[in-house]
């Protein structure tokens, strides 16, 4: 017992000579922890090979240095001032064009430590012991690997999306093969602006040559709205032709409908006239007919025979009372037959009688 008192005592009295803040050491939940012994080789000194996870919670002995690392995603700024890394003034990301115009970029890199314990040692050894240690190296490789990307492109390729992206895409894909074989991943690279403008010896800056294409690109974007009105115009024209269109074709469609209504009626009048036509001419020529053929048979032999018959029938149909015949004129052959009824005869013997006094 007194034996383990003492031992105790002698931790008490290294970690109060030591100065240690705490012995008790806790990671957060996105922490990874690197113990580094400062002890001879022999007594175990230098990088544990177990490495710290989230959430642990272990004793720092006064020998012990921890070296611990935030794995979230870190974001790194360029640009104007109060909104890139540095707040108190612009630092922006300074390149060229590949046809020799300098450009300022406002520029945003995600970056995130490895979780993975075998790089995390590998990271310590080769990179540094901290976040603050990366950041700079990521800093000085992301600013190398963006001025070489967007160098590709030309002065009027930096007004275009595609090609923008093609160059922030160039940029993450350097900056992976640069650092991450040392554990640090690149999430994100995003150009967010950019600027035509030149650093002058003085450290002024010269923004002529920005302020012609912002001139220019208002210009473009009263046009834009110009055309937009002119389309619009254009439409609501477009709309009130159709619907007078519409209303013609309406008319048009009325009228085709009278206009065949009338044609119809016109054809069926004609059609029924030329029926009509066609039985009068068909009784034409059927009395004509028969009128050849009583003339044909009148003209025969027996032709006398026919008429007397055919006069004694009407005589007999209008029942007279008094028939005169006599002997037709020399030179003619035939019978005249005269039909008087009572009225006429008593008539003449008035006038007879009349003349006689």
């Amino acid at each position: 017992m007194n034996r383990v008192l003492r031992w105790g005592l002698a931790l008490l009295l290294i970690f109060t000579l030591s100065a240690c803040e705490s012995p008790i050491k806790h990671l957060g939940p996105a922490e990874y922890g690197v113990v580094f012994r400062t002890l001879p080789r022999f007594l175990g000194g230098g990088l544990a090979n177990k490495v710290r996870r989230p959430g642990e919670t272990f004793i720092l002995w006064p020998w012990d240095t921890v070296y611990v690392f935030d794995t979230k995603i870190q974001t790194l700024e360029w640009g104007q001032a109060g909104r890139g890394s540095n707040s108190t003034r612009d630092d922006y990301v300074q390149t060229r064009a590949v046809d020799g115009n300098e450009v300022s970029l406002a520029v945003r890199v995600q970056f995130a430590i490895t979780t993975d314990e075998k790089d995390l040692l590998y990271l310590v050894q080769n990179v540094g012991t901290s976040n603050a240690a990366v950041e700079q190296v990521v800093i000085a490789a992301a600013r190398a690997d963006l001025r070489t990307a967007m160098n590709r492109l030309k002065t009027g390729e930096f007004l275009i999306n595609v090609a923008k992206y093609r160059g922030e895409s160039d940029a993450k894909k350097a900056l992976q093969d640069r650092l991450g074989p040392y554990g640090i991943n690149i999430v994100s690279v995003n150009l967010s602006e950019h600027r035509f403008e030149r650093v002058l010896a003085d450290g002024s800056i010269d923004r002529s040559y920005q302020e012609r294409i912002n001139r220019i690109q208002a210009l473009e974007q009263e046009t834009a709205r110009e055309v937009l009105n002119i389309e619009a115009v254009k439409a609501d024209k477009e709309r009130e032709y159709n619907n007078i269109q519409a209303v013609v074709n309406a008319q048009v469609a009325e009228a085709e409908g009278y206009k065949n209504q009338a044609r119809l009626r016109g054809d069926g009048y004609s059609e029924a006239k030329q029926n009509e036509a066609k039985g009068v001419l068909a009784s034409g020529q059927a009395q004509a007919s028969g009128l050849a053929a009583q003339v044909a048979a009148l003209s025969g032999p027996g032709g006398r025979a026919i008429l007397k018959l055919d006069l004694s029938r009407n005589l007999q149909k209008a029942e007279p009372k008094f028939v005169l015949m006599g002997k037709t004129a020399p030179g003619e052959e035939g019978i005249e037959v005269k039909r008087i009824d009572t009225n006429e005869l008593l008539k003449q013997i008035g006038v007879f009688e009349g003349l006689s006094k």
